[in-house]
């Protein structure tokens, strides 16, 4: 009797895997990183190293590791089976964080550092217009830089990367060359 019932257990797990109860129609989970910018080798001297203390917040909604698009009547989704490796804030910090670093010219600290830099990011999405399938990369950071005793400076930073096709990897692509132009214009600025 015990062997019947198992030899049917086993045969409906059989009839079950192969009939389809154990598929699912959602899309596999594509995971997507991005770089730091990347910058020539260093050569010569070495210069004096600016410690920063870096902190990056972003504004609610952006705090996902999901690859978000905004509509023009401003609904905020995300593409199906794709993410990013981390949240926003956090993948900006590690962004910000090696982009400096490697420039030469600045160490990322947490204590006892000579200057801050505080980072709000508030667009980090596709913009999908209504008509069409184009989309655009957003990428929008305000902040302010401070060293010791000095008066904050402003710190605005943003890029705009149209993307006409569809596919994942060219819209992962836009978002690299945004992020590509902010941190250069974020080396520029300090």
């Amino acid at each position: 009797m015990k062997n019947l019932m198992r030899l049917s257990l086993f045969g409906l797990l059989s009839l079950a895997s192969c009939g389809g109860l154990t598929t699912s129609d959602k899309p596999v989970t594509r995971t997507w990183m991005l770089m730091p910018l990347a910058q020539p080798a260093r050569t010569g001297t070495a210069a004096t190293v600016t410690t920063i203390d870096l902190s990056v917040v972003a504004v609610p909604g952006l705090d996902t590791d999901k690859i978000l698009t905004l509509s023009a009547e401003a609904e905020l989704n995300s593409y199906a089976g794709a993410r990013w490796a981390d949240h926003t804030p956090e993948m900006f910090d590690s962004l910000i964080r090696r982009t400096l670093q490697e420039s030469g010219k600045f160490k990322v600290v947490t204590s006892q550092a000579d200057c801050e830099l505080r980072l709000e990011v508030q667009a980090f999405f596709a913009y999908t217009a209504s008509s069409g399938p184009g989309a655009e990369i957003r990428i929008e950071l305000d902040g302010q830089y401070s060293c010791q005793s000095e008066q904050a400076n402003p710190i605005h930073l943003q890029a705009s990367i149209p993307v006409h096709e569809g596919r994942m990897g060219m819209i992962v692509s836009a978002f690299q060359t945004g992020i590509n132009k902010v941190m250069d214009d974020l080396l520029a600025d300090l």
